[in-house]
């Protein structure tokens, strides 16, 4: 080990004590002294577990026996270093050694700090001129007050580690110490390193379990320690009140005794870990007890196996934490997403049709068994009075019932749907009873067959359109399902208002598509006249998904004896406008055909008739033909062209030919251009009057076209009418690839030799 030592020769001067130097040479306490002094200090140090105190205790422990000051240095992170003195009489001059000794820790030159770090003790047997070499005058004269003689610092060890040193000082005359003291001193710091490295672990051992009880009292989820036999060791008050219980009647109890059969199945999981060794974590478990109240709660569950320093198992730690309220959230989102996902895709099927019947089947079909086990749709007639038109149910044997109960007992105005069709307002019966059911009726009929129906939960949703309630939309389960909730009850209103646009739509696209109908047809002719040796076809589409009334029209009608006269026109626009226009432009041509000799003549009497009305902002093109036998064979044929495409010759041999000059459209000059011009066709030859709809097919850059249009007569060459329209109308159908984007009409007719 390093010593400092501190030779008698060097003080071998005049004024120096020579009798203190020879007295250094021997131990200040004799071997018995010493071993009693050890002895006394182990039982000093052994009555306490308190850092603080045992510090003091070692501090003062070697005053005055070994030294008249001792400092007890523990070492640490800068800053958190302690030191404590055993003290001095005079403060001042214990101020200036605890300044001095703070000093040198603050540059590194502390003994006290390099014998802990460096664990070799420090001796100065003989320091008494130490004080004249202080070059501070304050220091220096309480230096000299003090009077050190001697002074040796020793580790202190235990268990391995340096914890800190303890300096021992002597101000007595003629004690100066020596190499004995110093083993001495080391036997004595050895002691009290061990008593103060056993107070620190008190300490913290302390200090854990104050955090472990703060942690076990102050923590938001439920902890618990359970033995071997998975008894409660311990548990803090959250766990407790997971259980509904005291603190105290868990501890020494089973999990089973405490909660029964839940008890049971959380048993199994703690004895699979205490079996196994292996923890369980995030396992969500759930306690159903209160289900019936809605009081179901969700709890998370970590459980860990603990075992002592030698591999023994002591028990299971587990941690719980209520987790009920995520799970609800969570529910109510995934919940959130599948009532929208249903919506959905209800929306989707609401729009497949505007048929009107479908409709009502669907809106009933939609909610089966998706949302409800049993769906109605109730609609108010003319009359304010509520039919059910509409029916679905998941078993096809109560659906026959319920259409029973609804032949036999139709709602009147005190039923429930009657009551929401009126009013516009939700009823909600989350359970159905059987009081419920006898308070409602006294026909004991009526009743068994309510019972029948097996019903526990209703909800009735008003169905709404364009500001007026029109019917109402149950929905109701069986007592083989859930009870309905108030989610349950936002799906139904929002399916009820959906359900009722789209009912009122197809109600509306119904009537309008057969009023349309209805207008078309009186626009054109209910049947082709019969001309004799001519065979006639004819062909109108509309387009659109609505089936407006359009603005294509054609007409076939006797001119007089042996002369007829054919028409095909198209009105701009659509609808009733565009069906007043088609009406006037076609019987005035029915009058001034009759009376005009010449087909442009009668154009002209059109363009007068519709410029003449001031309010009129439509126009229209025609083609007019007038047709009249020639000879036994042919046929002529005197035409005019008001804006319109030409009329399209096939003649028997294939080839294709125009017919027509154009001129101007009908409505647009007050002197209108119209060219007439004769044709005449042979046996065989087929005339084709058309619309636009037909040439403008397909694609805007790749339309059928004239070219086209000629292109396919001329395969159908002496083919019939008929045949011809047929093929003409799917090759615009093909064009488009799909249904026309315009109306289309056709008029074709072919003379046949006569016999």
């Amino acid at each position: 080990m390093l010593f400092t030592v501190v030779a008698a020769s060097e003080y071998d001067a005049p004024g120096v004590d020579m009798s203190e130097l020879r007295h250094s040479d021997h131990a200040i306490l004799s071997p018995t002294q010493a071993l009693q002094f050890i002895a006394d200090a182990g039982a000093v140090l052994s009555s306490s577990l308190d850092l603080d105190q045992t510090l003091r205790r070692v501090a003062r422990l070697a005053v005055p026996e070994l030294a008249d000051w001792c400092a007890v240095y523990v070492a640490g992170p800068v800053g958190f270093e302690q030191e404590i003195t055993s003290g001095h009489d005079d403060p001042e001059i214990e101020a200036m050694m605890l300044e001095i000794r703070r000093g040198r820790r603050d540059v590194g030159e502390s003994e006290s700090q390099l014998v802990a770090q460096r664990i070799a003790p420090v001796l100065a047997s003989d320091v008494r001129e130490d004080a004249a070499a202080e070059p501070d005058e304050r220091r220096r004269r309480l230096l000299e007050r003090l009077a050190p003689r001697s002074y040796m610092v020793v580790p202190l060890l235990a268990r391995g580690r340096s914890l800190g040193s303890l300096t021992l000082l002597s101000t007595r005359q003629g004690r100066h110490y020596s190499e004995d003291d110093v083993a001495l001193a080391e036997t004595l710091a050895g002691r009290c390193a061990v008593a103060i490295d056993n107070a620190r672990l008190h300490d913290a051992a302390e200090r854990s379990l104050s955090l472990l009880d703060t942690v076990f009292a102050t923590a938001p989820v439920g902890l618990a320690f359970f033995d071997p036999e998975l008894r409660f060791v311990r548990l803090n008050e959250t766990m407790a009140a997971f259980n509904r219980q005291s603190v105290e009647r868990h501890i020494g109890r089973t999990l089973v005794e405490v909660l029964g059969k839940p008890g049971a199945e959380l048993a199994e999981l703690y004895e699979r870990v205490l079996t196994t060794r292996e923890p369980i974590h995030d396992l969500l478990i759930s306690d159903r007890s209160n289900a019936e109240s809605g009081g179901v709660r969700h709890f998370n569950l970590f459980a860990t196996p603990v075992q002592g320093p030698g591999g023994d198992l002591l028990g299971v730690s587990a941690v719980v934490l209520d987790v009920s309220e995520r799970e609800r959230l969570l529910e109510a989102e995934r919940a959130g997403r599948t009532r929208a996902d249903f919506l959905a895709r209800a929306g989707a099927l609401l729009d497949e049709t505007l048929e009107y019947a479908h409709t009502l089947r669907s809106v009933a079909e939609i909610a089966v068994s998706e949302v409800a086990d049993w769906c109605a749709v109730s609609i108010l007639d003319a009359h304010d009075v509520l039919h059910q038109v509409a029916a679905a149910h998941v078993d096809p044997a109560q659906r026959e019932l319920g259409a029973e109960f609804n032949r036999r007992y139709p709602a009147d105005e005190t039923s429930i749907t009657s009551r929401v069709a009126h009013t516009g307002r939700t009823e909600f019966v989350r359970e159905l009873t059987d009081e419920m059911l006898r308070s409602s009726t006294d026909d004991a009929e009526r009743l068994a067959l309510v019972r029948g129906l097996r019903l526990r939960s209703i909800i009735v949703a008003s169905l709404r359109a364009h500001g007026r309630t029109f019917g109402a939309l149950t929905l109701a389960n069986t007592q083989d399902s859930r009870c309905f909730e108030a989610a349950d009850v936002q799906l139904a209103e929002e399916l009820a208002r959906r359900a009722g646009t789209a009912i009122d739509n197809a109600r509306l696209y119904t009537e309008r598509t057969r009023i349309a109908h209805t207008l078309q047809a009186k626009l054109l002719p209910e049947r082709l006249v019969e001309i004799p040796g001519v065979r006639l076809a004819a062909r109108y589409r509309a387009a659109g998904e609505l089936n407006e009334v359009g603005g294509d029209f054609y007409d076939v009608f006797a001119r007089r004896a042996n002369q007829w006269v054919v028409v095909v026109g198209d009105v701009s626009g659509k609808g009733p406008e565009a069906a007043a226009v088609t009406a006037l432009v076609r019987y005035t041509l029915r009058a001034g055909a009759r009376e005009d000799e010449d087909p442009a003549h009668a154009l002209q009497r059109v363009n007068m008739a519709m410029r003449s009305d001031d309010q009129m902002d439509q126009f229209a093109t025609a083609v007019l033909a007038y047709f009249e036998r020639a000879d036994d064979q042919r046929f002529r044929v005197r035409l005019a062209l008001a804006g319109h495409p030409p009329a399209m010759i096939v003649r028997c041999d294939g080839g294709v030919e125009t017919a027509g000059e154009f001129g101007t459209m009908l409505a647009v000059l007050p002197e209108p251009v119209f060219v007439p011009t004769e044709h005449l066709l042979e046996p065989g030859d087929l005339l084709l009057l058309y619309t636009d709809g037909v040439t403008e097919a397909g694609p805007r850059d790749h339309m059928l076209g004239d070219a086209g249009l000629a292109r396919l007569l001329g395969t159908l060459a002496c083919q019939p009418p008929q045949r011809v329209v047929d093929a003409v109308e799917q090759a615009v159908i093909t064009a488009q690839q799909g249904e026309p984007r315009d109306d289309i009409a056709m008029l074709a007719l072919a003379p046949a030799a006569r016999t």
